[in-house]
Parts: C-alpha cells; sequence; structure tokens
C-alpha cells in the first residue's frame, strides 16, 4: 500500500503517492543485547538463522543487508499529510537511505531534479551556487567553507596557525606533516626540509621510517601509498601527477619539464651523500599538492590487527557543532606488520579498501566493531592505561581544536541554511596517545555490518531533527506523530526520543 499524502490545487484536493520502502520483516538485534546498553557487535557471529543458512548455501551472504531493505514503512505510514516541501537525494554513497529517512517525514515530497526544491542532498557542493540560499527557500547538506577542516592541506595550515597563536605543538596530536605544492616556487626548499627531515629520523634504529603520501582532497583510501625510501617516493610522485593530468585531461609537455635535484647525506654511498632526482612538468593551474605524513608505526592493535576510529561531527545552520555518541572502529583483514608496505589491506582501515579483501568479514561482519567491544577487550587484556571513555574525552578536545583553527572561515557563509556532517579518523598508538589522522567531507554512510545498520540511521535522522526540521517546520500534530514513531531508529541503552548528537559548542 503506498502512503497517500494531499496536496492542495486550485482550492481542490487532490492525492498524491509518496514512495515506501519494500516490505521485508525487519530485523532486531538478538534477545537480550539491550541489557547491555550499546549491543554487542562480536556476539552477532556464529548465530545466523537457520533461514539465512539456507540462503547462504546459495551465494555469499557475508554482508547483511541494508535497512533500506529490512525496514518496512515510514513512521508516518497511518497518517495522511499535506506535502509542505520537497526535497531532492543524489544518488551514490547510499542515498537510498538518506532517501528513505527523508520519505518518512510526511510533510516532505520527493523530485527527481534539483531545480526549485527546499532541501538537496548531495555528495559535494562542487558548483553549488550558495547565493541561492535565500530565506526558508533551500536548504544543502554542506557548508559552503568545509574543506577548510576537511581538504587535508588547509586543515595543516590552519592548525598550524593556531598552534602558534595558542603556543600549542600540533606533533602532540597531528603525526608530523609536510604540504608539498609541486608547481610552487619554493619547491626545491620544501622538498629539501622534508628530506632533511626524513634523513635525521632515519637515524633512530627503532623506526622504520615509515610515510604515507595522500591526496589533499579526496577520502576512502583513494590515493593513498606508502613509502620508507626516497627513491619509492621520486615514483609515487611521478604516478600522482600522470594521474592528476589524467583526472584534468591535460597533456604533459616535455617543454615546460623542470629538473630538482636533492643531494642528502648517505653513509651507505662511497662518497658520503646520495641524491633523488625527478622531472616535473610545469603546467600552470593543475593545484598538483600533496601531502607527506609520518605512518604511525607502533599503533594499539586489536588482536594483532590495525584499527581506527570513525567519529560523526556535525555543524549545524546556527553554528552549533555536536559530537555523536556512538562511533566505530575499522579494522584491517590482515595481521600489523611494519616490515610489509605492499599489503594496503594491512595499513588503510578504510571500508572501502578492506571490502575487497578475501577475508573481510572473517573476524567481525563489516570489520566493524563498537566502543563497547573495545573496552571489553582492553578489559580482557587488562590494559588500565586506555579506556573508551577516556578516548572519547582526547577526541572531543581535539576536536574543539579542529573547529577554534577555521571558526572565522567556517562562520563566513553567506547564508544560514547549510549544515555539514563530518567524519573524524583519529588513531591510538599503544601508549594511548590519541592522534587526529583526517577530517572528511561526505563520509561513508553505508551500512555494512549489524553495528551501522543501527548506528548510521539513528545518527542521520538525529542530525535531521537539529537541522532540516527545525528549517522547514512540520506542522505540531506531525511532528507529535512523528516523535511517537522513533522505533524506527532506536538504538539500544538509548531512549528513542533522545538527540544522540552531544551538544559541544557554538562557532
Amino acid at each position: 500500500m503506498f502512503l497517500q499524502a494531499i496536496k492542495v490545487k486550485d482550492c481542490r484536493l487532490e492525492p498524491i503517492q509518496l514512495k515506501y520502502s519494500p516490505q521485508v520483516p525487519r530485523q532486531h538485534t538478538p534477545e537480550g543485547l539491550s541489557k547491555i546498553g550499546m549491543f554487542n557487535s562480536t556476539l552477532f557471529q556464529g548465530k545466523k538463522s537457520v533461514e539465512k543458512k539456507k540462503q547462504s548455501t546459495q551465494g555469499d551472504q557475508r554482508r547483511p543487508q541494508s535497512s533500506f531493505q529490512r525496514i518496512t514503512k515510514p513512521a508516518f505510514f497511518k497518517n495522511v499529510f499535506t506535502v509542505q516541501y520537497i526535497f531532492f537525494c543524489e544518488n551514490g554513497n547510499n542515498g537510498n537511505l538518506v532517501r528513505r529517512i527523508l520519505q518518512g517525514r510526511g510533510w516532505f515530497g520527493e523530485q527527481q531534479t534539483s531545480y526549485n526544491v527546499n532541501f538537496i542532498w548531495r555528495q559535494s557542493n562542487k558548483g553549488f551556487n550558495y547565493s541561492t540560499l535565500t530565506s526558508k527557500n533551500v536548504c544543502i547538506n554542506h557548508l559552503e567553507h568545509h574543506n577548510e577542516i576537511s581538504n587535508k592541506n588547509k586543515l595543516h595550515a590552519n592548525l598550524k596557525s593556531y598552534c602558534q597563536r595558542t603556543n600549542k605543538n600540533m606533533d602532540d596530536f597531528v603525526p608530523t606533516t609536510f604540504i608539498i605544492n609541486l608547481d610552487s616556487t619554493t619547491l626545491q626548499n620544501d622538498i629539501k626540509k622534508f628530506v632533511d627531515y626524513f634523513v635525521e629520523i632515519k637515524k633512530d634504529k627503532l623506526l622504520k621510517n615509515v610515510w604515507l603520501l595522500k591526496p589533499p582532497d579526496l577520502n576512502r583510501g583513494r590515493g593513498i601509498q606508502l613509502f620508507s625510501d626516497l627513491k619509492v617516493l621520486v615514483n609515487q610522485i611521478d604516478e600522482f601527477c600522470k594521474t592528476r593530468n589524467v583526472n584534468k585531461q591535460i597533456m604533459s609537455t616535455s617543454k615546460a619539464a623542470k629538473t630538482l635535484i636533492i643531494t642528502y647525506p648517505e653513509s651507505n654511498e662511497k662518497t658520503g651523500q646520495a641524491q633523488i632526482e625527478f622531472t616535473l612538468d610545469q603546467t600552470p593551474n593543475q593545484d598538483r599538492i600533496l601531502v607527506l605524513q609520518k605512518y604511525l608505526e607502533t599503533p594499539l592493535l586489536y588482536n594483532g590487527r590495525k584499527f581506527d576510529f570513525r567519529i560523526w561531527v556535525l555543524i549545524d545552520h546556527t553554528c552549533k557543532y555536536y559530537f555523536f555518541k556512538e562511533g566505530y572502529l575499522r579494522l584491517a583483514s590482515e595481521h600489523f606488520d611494519i616490515n610489509n608496505l605492499k599489503s594496503l589491506f594491512i595499513h588503510l582501515t578504510n571500508n572501502a579498501v578492506q571490502k575487497n579483501h578475501p577475508h573481510y568479514c572473517k573476524y567481525e561482519l563489516g570489520n566493524q566493531l563498537s566502543f563497547q567491544d573495545l573496552q571489553q577487550y582492553l578489559t580482557q587484556q587488562k590494559n588500565t592505561k586506555i579506556t573508551s571513555v577516556g578516548i572519547v574525552t582526547k577526541m572531543k578536545e581535539l576536536i574543539h581544536q579542529t573547529i577554534f583553527c577555521a571558526s572565522s572561515k567556517l562562520r563566513n557563509n553567506r547564508k544560514d541554511y547549510q549544515f555539514e556532517i563530518f567524519g573524524y579518523d583519529f588513531m591510538i598508538d599503544n601508549n594511548g596517545n590519541l592522534w587526529l589522522i583526517e577530517i572528511n567531507t561526505n563520509p561513508c554512510i553505508e551500512e555494512s555490518s549489524p553495528l551501522l545498520q543501527k548506528l548510521i540511521p539513528r545518527m542521520l535522522n538525529d542530525a535531521f531533527r537539529l537541522t532540516i526540521d527545525k528549517i522547514f517546520s512540520p506542522f505540531k500534530t506531525s511532528q507529535e506523530n512523528f516523535l511517537n514513531n522513533l522505533h524506527e531508529f532506536s538504538i539500544p541503552g538509548y531512549s528513542d526520543k533522545d538527540n544522540l548528537w552531544d551538544y559541544m559548542g557554538q562557532i
């Protein structure tokens, strides 16, 4: 049965049809998990139903279905509403989930194009004209200047300036980072500074001197490479330039080439010196910036495998910022080995990378765990120095600093009707030190495990309650009915009516 809504046309009421989710019974968490608050995702292993076991013989059933397939109806299926506002949802990155959550708001109808709508959900804001954000006319899910913290080189520059003003040491919470602009007039000097630091670190026999080469504007592990040898770095820079040329359809030309030669001390050479040499095409306006970041060589491991944290942070349309109370761990499919730099499955824990490994989901569904799973592991290991509560406290401290470092730029929005959900990535070493790795716009919202099938819909729905529900307010009766049907996004251990976004401050 379709959800029926009413619209007014020429003083007549006409029914319209809204989309609905497939009528497939919802799968709930195992009985009794609500007693422990946030459910333990490891308990899902080995507890498939008989029906699922039969299905598993017919194909690969490792990855659970998304909640878009599982949840049967919008929250207002028993009610009739007038569509007051129109939304457009771009496909990609589980846009179906966003669409389903918005369809649950009876005062919103969907349109297949972004022209003349009230709310736009897009993967990025490239090409978007922010001058169109007039009073209660249209809202978009990206801040105009989000790249001040979501772009790696801009985040580094803002944090560096902030630490200089506040007498803080950025190396205490961000791995040592060098920003290299291959089209800069100071390129020779910038490369020399990195090489000198690289050679100095190499003297420490306890370290392998491993580094990451990252594009500044990509996420989900795209374009990241590892190196511990300067000659390997030269090859990686060459590949980086070729990739940028292809992406921007720029033909390289040797007529505008520039050769750089960097000499550095090397004890293994007969002369006591060595050098690296590489040639760059000097085509203008390529925006060829790369990030060289020190790799964390002694991470805290979970059963011998590397992991990092994904945390969500919301900046709403009034420049208030929030911390979502439940994040998750992303784990590698292979055991940690600092001597093996060829396998990215060891070192990059992004789901976009790990899902391509043959042992993906071997240890945990989706290679993901909750904070409670981590705390139980730490307790089993008798590690009293590190706690999940202490980790969250440190995360909030670093989030404050990342917001403060670019606060004036983030506030510099031409219109009010915009917000952003950021994906923060943190790591912790075996001494309990927390490190900020990067901040992502358009974080992955794929429901790739039972854990994320719970967290992500609630995270998005609560974010909409703080933003578009306030910008485009429904009728009072609709709002009351909406609050009474929040069981669609319930999380064990939390009230359905609570908003799980924890207020942190005002920019």
